[in-house]
């Protein structure tokens, strides 16, 4: 088999209905671990970020200034996989009830790159895509669904 040549990294934010620690999206972070799990057992996953939020507050990164604000950042091997977890099976699921918990008028989305495996990641590579893609918008560089298709 092949090894492949590049990977392709995914960065996304939602700004919450509420705060954290509100019951109305208490469903949500109940949720977060069942959903990790059935991502690491997916044979298309490589890496997540976790617990980097600190240092992108002291990078100033500016949806950071908002506690309610919500990432997630991730490797996978293809597209195709990223996309099945993201709208298939549980996570799914749990991605078609994202309006339960997420304000629909807020700054969202999300962004991809490709990243060579083995290459190490950080939360400070999803914001220079970030920053990237909001002043240029799609390129060969940083892109969305919509460009691979």
């Amino acid at each position: 088999m092949d090894t492949p040549t590049q990977y392709i990294a995914q960065f996304s934010w939602g700004m919450l209905r509420a705060p954290a620690d509100d019951p109305s999206v208490a469903p949500f972070f109940e949720g977060i671990p069942g959903v990790h799990a059935r991502a690491d057992a997916n044979p298309g996953f490589v890496w997540r970020s976790d617990g980097e939020r600190v240092e992108g507050e002291a990078a100033g990164w500016p949806l950071y200034n908002n506690d309610r604000v919500i990432t997630s950042f991730s490797v996978w091997k293809t597209p195709e996989a990223l996309r099945d977890f993201i709208y298939n099976g549980a996570h799914g699921a749990f991605y078609s009830r994202r309006s339960d918990w997420f304000d629909q008028d807020a700054p969202r989305g999300y962004i991809l790159w490709w990243v060579t495996p083995g290459e190490e990641q950080s939360i400070n590579n999803a914001w220079a895509m970030f920053d990237k893609f909001a002043a240029e918008g799609p390129s060969d560089e940083v892109f969305t669904f919509a460009e691979l298709d």
